[in-house]
Order: structure tokens, then C-alpha cells, then sequence
């Protein structure tokens, strides 16, 4: 590492350091480290053997927050840092890089390095947070700091640079840039995660079964690392600890010279800042010479005109405005996205009835990159001023919320089809109350964040969580018990989604006060 990656790494560390999103990127940290250490009456697991988990003890606590971190933050840490680049573009700091002496593979591990760091103090609030859980919990009260810990730094940090590389990647190439790249990296990072467990964790998990076996023969030891659903509590046994492996610190340290090597890697196709090759939309002032500004009338603006119509010239007018935020969303799709809902409208006609929930998960999935921009699509574009112009505010944001329930219509049709035609009240219920949470959601945070991966990363953990079983999130109906609904109501789902798009409007007006 030379002092020019050094200085950029620093200065980029920073600068992200002062903003209130590193805040609360360190107290999710934190957050995460509470939920990964399940009180002993949870119904759900982050890490067991079977139907069983260890005693909370220094060593056990250490070793499951290492899996853990090494699993969760990396996933979401990534869509954390995955901006340096992006946001050098947007500042105009990149026009100025491009002069200066700093060589493009300096440059580009400097950014690495920086993601690094953002990560490494997710990574040290977990371990923060090891010691309070374990006393919290008080299976065993003996602090062991080194037991806590190691695990952390030798397991967890070297799989943060897997991550940290990748946002690097993934910024200097066009097609994953943008929210492909989010949806490809959730579902690329974990399954990279399982293949390299027997690499990264198998003595650790051999152990844990073995134990597991010496102290209950014949026990189920099959390993489970993520999130999954438990009817009841867990039992639980004793782990007699990591044995200290030369191998696994040879490990660590090869992975992290991988990933610094592939986080230097585009260097031979990165742009450099090149503004005919770099590809990034920004909002651009028109070169058009301007036509001469006529004098004021006393024409009426479109609000005033608006107060003067009836209630069915009203209507149309709403409608129109909806038809034109469906159009807007819809046109940006390509023939691919249409083939695939092809492919899993079908599927959801054909499987049976009692699988239609699953063939609606999918089915919803597919629209995340269309709602992650409602909220967002006319502050991206810069046209923010233009459009209050000409429509009142609130009511292009209820037209914002009915296009993402249209898109959610056209996505889940094959699936509503499917529920209708076997008479099933309750699911097309749920998919009702899902078709307008969904959008709500998206809606309140685009709103907020202005930018659409907050969305995308939310979503896709309550995605994930419903495929998972875990049915206090599920407001799609996608999951049954004996036939019935397992997840929240859909009368309260749709009081849940009136609550969102009243939060939006309460937003939307803040922020006019402000003005």
C-alpha cells in the first residue's frame, strides 16, 4: 500500500464517517449482534446444529457472531459502500483525480481499502456488543475477551474484504452499477457464503458436531447459519471451544490478498473519470439556447385551474396522471423482465393450489427495482421544481403509490388468477393488503432516502425472511398453517399501508416547510 492509496482511503473514510447514514449503519451493527443471540424462548435461530445450539458462553458467543457477521454484514455492508466511485462522479472530486498524479490501481485500492474500514467498524460494533449479550443472556457469566473476540477478527474481517472488492467491481462496470447489481449481489454473496463454509468453517462446524454427538448420540447435526423459523425453543450444548489452526490464519490471509487483488483488477477497463465512457446519469443542464421570456400574464396556474374543474374532470385528470407514472416505470423494463413474468405467471397457474404462495413471492420479486424508485424518480432525475409545478404535490405522490400497486397488479396476476379460480378468499385477501403495503413501503423510504438501494436491501430481507418461514413479515399470504393465513391479517396490513402513505405525505410537507 503506498501513501497515495492510503491518503484517498482516509479521506474517503471521513468523509463517510461524518454523515449520519455511518451512524446508523454502526447502531444496525449493533442491532444485529442483539437479534444474533436469541434468547433462550425465541422461535427462531441465526445458527444451530440440528435442533440444537450451544451454551452461551464466551466461546460459543465469539464463534456465532463471527458467522453471523461474516454472513450478514458483508450482504448488506455492501450496499453500504458500494457509492466511493459514484459519488466522486456526482461531487465533481473525480474531475479532479483524473488530473492529478494518483495512478488508476492506487486510486481504485484506496476505495477499497475505505470500504474496508466502514466495514471493519460494523464488524468492531459486533464485537462491542459480544460481552453485553453474553451477560445479558446469562448462561454462563466467566468473560473470556479473547474467546469473544479472535473469531471475529480471524474469521469475520477477512470475508468483509470479499465485499468491500466487490462494491469496487461492481461500480467500474456499467450493467451492475445500478440496482442489477443489488439484486445479483443478494443472491451471488450468500450463495458464495454457503459454498465456502467447508473452506472457511469446517473445522468449526465439525467440532460443533462433534460435541454435539459425543453429548446427545444420534442427534440431527445438520448445520443451519442464517435466519430460520423454530416451533420452539432450541436445546442446547456444550462447545468445547476453537483449537488455534496456523491453516486457518493461512486462510485469512489468502482471501484478503484475493480480494485485493480483484478489488485492483479494473484498472485495466476502468474509465477513469472519462465522461464519454464512465455512463453515469446525472442530471445536466440544457446546452439549447433559450427562447426570449415572455412578459407575465394573468393566465391561471395549473392549480388554479385544477380548483375550477368538476369532480369527473378531476377523476380523468387523476387518471391520467396514474397512466403516466405506470408508463414511466413500465417503460424502463426490458423484454427480459416481460419473458420472465411470462415464465412465473405461467408456473403460478400451473403448480397447485396450496403452492401459490410461493409462486407470488417470486412473482413479487421481480418488480423491487420498479418500486425502489418511487419516492425517488423525479429527485434522480432533478426535475423536482418542473413537476411541482404543474400538479399538486400530495396528489403525485398517491398517483406514485397507485402505479406501484398497478405494477404489483400486473406482477402478481398469475398468481391472483390462481387464488381466484380456486375460491380462495383469504390469500387474495392477503395479496390485496401485499399489493398495497409493498408499495407504501417503498414509497415512505424513497421518500426519506431519496436513493432506491435502502428499499432494495429492505425488501429483500423480508423476501428473505418469508422464504425462510418467518411469517411476522409475510403481508403477501405466501405462507399457510393447516390452510390458514400464518402471517399479519390483511386488514392490518392495509392499516399498516395507510399509516406509510400517511408518513409519506407528513414527509412531503416537512420538506416543503423547510423550503
Amino acid at each position: 500500500m503506498t501513501r497515495a492509496a492510503a491518503a484517498v482511503a482516509m479521506a474517503d473514510f471521513r468523509d463517510r464517517a461524518r454523515r449520519p447514514a455511518f451512524l446508523v449503519t454502526v447502531l444496525g451493527a449493533v442491532a444485529l449482534g442483539y437479534v444474533a443471540v436469541p434468547p433462550a424462548t425465541a422461535t427462531y435461530a441465526m445458527v444451530k446444529v440440528g435442533s440444537f445450539r450451544g451454551v452461551y458462553d464466551s466461546a460459543y458467543i465469539g464463534m456465532m457472531l463471527a458467522m453471523i457477521g461474516s454472513l450478514w454484514l458483508p450482504l448488506f455492508g455492501f450496499y453500504v459502500v458500494r457509492s466511493g466511485i459514484t459519488r466522486d462522479v456526482v461531487t465533481g472530486v473525480g474531475e479532479t483525480l483524473a488530473v492529478s498524479p494518483l495512478r488508476t490501481p492506487m486510486y481504485l485500492l484506496g476505495k477499497y481499502l475505505s470500504n474496508l474500514l466502514v466495514l471493519a467498524a460494523m464488524a468492531a460494533a459486533l464485537a462491542f456488543i459480544a460481552p453485553v449479550m453474553q451477560l445479558l443472556r446469562g448462561e454462563s457469566t466467566g468473560l473470556d475477551m479473547t474467546a469473544l473476540w479472535l473469531p471475529i477478527a480471524a474469521f469475520c474481517l477477512p470475508v468483509l474484504t470479499v465485499a468491500a472488492a466487490a462494491a469496487v467491481v461492481f461500480e467500474t462496470i456499467p450493467f451492475l452499477r445500478g440496482g442489477a447489481g443489488n439484486i445479483l449481489w443478494f443472491f451471488v454473496y450468500p450463495s458464495m457464503f454457503l459454498a465456502g463454509i467447508p473452506l472457511v468453517y469446517g473445522s468449526i462446524t465439525a467440532g460443533f458436531q462433534a460435541d454435539l454427538a459425543m453429548q446427545y448420540p444420534g442427534a440431527d447435526d445438520e448445520i443451519s447459519i442464517g435466519l430460520t423459523a423454530e416451533p420452539g425453543a432450541l436445546g442446547q450444548f456444550t462447545w468445547s471451544g476453537m483449537d488455534f489452526d496456523p491453516a486457518l490464519v493461512a486462510a485469512g490471509v489468502g482471501l484478503i490478498a484475493i480480494s485485493t487483488l480483484v478489488a485492483v483488477a479494473p484498472s485495466f477497463w476502468f474509465s477513469r473519470f472519462d465522461p464519454s465512457r464512465l455512463q453515469i446519469s446525472l442530471p445536466k443542464a440544457s446546452t439549447q439556447p433559450l427562447d426570449p421570456i415572455p412578459e407575465p400574464t394573468a393566465a391561471p396556474s395549473f392549480s388554479q385551474t385544477v380548483h375550477g374543474l368538476s369532480p369527473a374532470e378531476h377523476g380523468h385528470a387523476f387518471l391520467g396522471l396514474l397512466i403516466g407514472e405506470v408508463r414511466i416505470h413500465l417503460g424502463s423494463v426490458s423484454r427480459w423482465w416481460w419473458l420472465t413474468l411470462a415464465i412465473v405467471t405461467a408456473t403460478a397457474l400451473a403448480v397447485p393450489a396450496d403452492r401459490v404462495g410461493t409462486a407470488l413471492l417470486f412473482a413479487w420479486l421481480l418488480p423491487v427495482l420498479l418500486w425502489s424508485r418511487l419516492g425517488t424518480l423525479t429527485h434522480e432525475q432533478g426535475v423536482d421544481p418542473l413537476v411541482e409545478c404543474g400538479v399538486s404535490s400530495r396528489i403525485r405522490l398517491i398517483a406514485e403509490w397507485g402505479a406501484g400497486v398497478l405494477i404489483a397488479v400486473v406482477a402478481g396476476a398469475g398468481p391472483l388468477a390462481k387464488m381466484l379460480l380456486a375460491l380462495d378468499s383469504a390469500g387474495v385477501a392477503a395479496w390485496v393488503a401485499g399489493a398495497a403495503l409493498i408499495p407504501a413501503l417503498a414509497l415512505l423510504i424513497g421518500s426519506i432516502g431519496r436513493g432506491a438501494r435502502v428499499f432494495q436491501a429492505v425488501y429483500l430481507v423480508i423476501w428473505y425472511a418469508v422464504l425462510n418461514g418467518v411469517a411476522a413479515v409475510d403481508v403477501m399470504g405466501a405462507l399457510r398453517t393447516d390452510g390458514s393465513l400464518s402471517g399479519p391479517s390483511p386488514l392490518f396490513s392495509l392499516g399498516i399501508s395507510a399509516v406509510l402513505i400517511a408518513a409519506s405525505l407528513l414527509v412531503l410537507e416537512v420538506r416543503h416547510a423547510r423550503r
